[in-house]
């Protein structure tokens, strides 16, 4: 049954899905965002399979991933604003397919050459279908619905990425690394299949949105590929590397430039109201911590379980399931909480126990066992990254204009990308200059990473008194 649309002028008509249709909806656009993040982990496991059957060298190797990043990162921005102006469903519908077809082609590559277009055309699929989904997701669920919608959106994107690391460990050792790009065919087929029956959004623009910025376009796309390749070299050559520095240095420029033409034109791509809200702000910026040390603890944690621990892929993957577990719970235990509770309450308390199990994590050592140096940080991650997701999804996004719908969440995926990508950096850099083997190493980046958290619980503070300040 199609979700019905109620018209009353002058204001856009309403996008809420019906209560017997919600339920497809949703599944189309979780649905999609499981594939997506599914393969941001997925692959990480298979990379020693794939440069061994491929004969590639460990430079080679690492565009696998960076190949990914920098298609997703570099066009998030025009993804979600083609939302905007073409319509959310469109674009949702033609990124799922890029995606799935791209998979395909990465899965069925002859050689590193096709294997690293397909992980670029992947990217791109990613970056339209990602923030078009957000922006679905916040147009078809209002009222009381909407937590609960992105409750399970949250706790799917975090089941996707520790999923990841536990599927793509058994295909790998099962069926070879190509099946853990070929898995995302008949997921994505499932998503469109679902999503052509049951979306009948229609968005028309008014006024000012009747076409797309390209000068703006054009310099965002440029400068967040230059962040994230900076921020790449960096991790990958250190801090000192000529092609890091100058990246970086041109991102934020380009970057600078771009807020300045956003500034003048009158129809921007993205509208500085969106990024001036003093509360959707001070949430971007928790946000991008957030991902900075989930990033970390991800990366690092599978160090510590491959090589301190000596776990094969698929018992490393296994060993992620009580943070997927913990995250779903707790995930699904706040749409009770929020009408109780301040979203920025939550975000304190789930920074407040990710500086836990940070902490906790910092003191590993060679005898560590995962019963007692791993498990319990990772149940205390699990929650607190499940506490904190949902409120930080509705300040970002609750907010934002019909219209904005897009970019908003384009922006809400670009600070989680670029979060995640600093923290690789940085955290790499202090992994790289520990001395005595991997165990202190990894234990110095979670030291690293309770800075972070810490930072995280501060901005959480900052939130909650302007949240007050606010309401008085």
């Amino acid at each position: 049954m199609a979700p019905v649309t109620t018209q009353s002028p002058p204001t856009p008509p309403r996008t809420a899905a019906q209560p017997d249709a919600a339920a497809l909806v949703l599944v189309a656009i979780v649905g999609c965002e499981f594939m997506l993040q599914l393969d941001t982990t997925i692959v990480a496991v298979a990379l020693p399979s794939v440069q061994t059957d491929l004969g590639i060298s460990a430079a080679s190797l690492s565009w696998v991933i960076n190949g990914f990043t920098l298609a997703f990162g570099g066009l998030l921005l025009l993804g979600g604003r083609l939302g905007d102006v073409l319509g959310h469903r469109t674009v949702f519908l033609v990124g799922t397919g890029l995606f799935a077809a791209a998979s395909a082609l990465a899965g069925l590559a002859p050689g590193f050459g096709w294997l690293l277009v397909g992980r670029v055309l992947q990217g791109g699929g990613a970056a339209l279908a990602g923030p078009a989904g957000l922006a679905l997701l916040r147009l078809n669920f209002t009222g009381d619905r909407q937590p609960r919608a992105f409750a399970v959106y949250s706790t799917v994107t975090g089941l996707g990425a520790s999923a990841g690391l536990i599927i793509g460990g058994v295909l790998t050792w099962t069926a070879g690394w190509r099946w853990t790009m070929l898995v995302n065919v008949p997921i994505g087929v499932a998503a469109i299949l679902v999503a052509v029956r049951v979306l009948r959004l229609r968005l028309r623009l008014r006024s000012e949105r009747h076409g797309l910025d390209l000068l703006g376009a054009l310099t965002s796309v440029a400068g967040m590929t230059a962040v994230l390749l900076g921020l790449v070299r960096a991790a990958d050559q250190g801090w000192s590397n000529v092609v890091a520095v100058a990246s970086l240095a041109a991102g934020l420029v380009l970057l600078g430039c771009f807020v300045a033409i956003e500034a003048k034109t009158g129809s921007p791509m993205l509208p500085l109201r969106i990024v001036a809200d003093r509360e959707r702000s001070i949430a971007l910026i928790a946000t991008s911590l957030m991902a900075f040390v989930l990033t970390g603890f991800l990366f690092f944690s599978t160090q510590f379980l491959q090589h301190v621990l000596r776990l094969n892929p698929a018992l490393t993957g296994l060993a992620y399931l009580p943070f997927g577990v913990t995250l779903l719970i707790a995930a699904r235990g706040v749409p009770r909480l929020i009408s109780r509770v301040r979203p920025h309450t939550l975000v304190l308390v789930g920074f407040g126990l990710m500086l836990a199990g940070t902490g906790w994590l910092s003191a590993l050592h060679a005898s560590s066992a995962y019963w007692t140096g791993v498990l319990g940080p990772m149940v205390l991650l699990g929650v607190g990254a499940g506490i904190i997701v949902v409120p930080l999804n509705i300040i970002v996004l609750s907010s934002a204009a019909p219209r904005d719908a897009g970019v908003t969440s384009a922006v809400l995926q670009a600070t989680l990308s670029v979060g995640g990508s600093l923290g690789v950096a940085v955290l790499l850099t202090v992994y790289s200059h520990t001395t005595g083997g991997i165990a202190p190493a990894v234990s110095h980046t979670f030291a690293g990473s309770s800075i972070v958290a810490a930072a995280g619980l501060a901005v959480a503070c900052i939130g909650r008194l302007n949240a007050k300040r606010a309401v008085r």
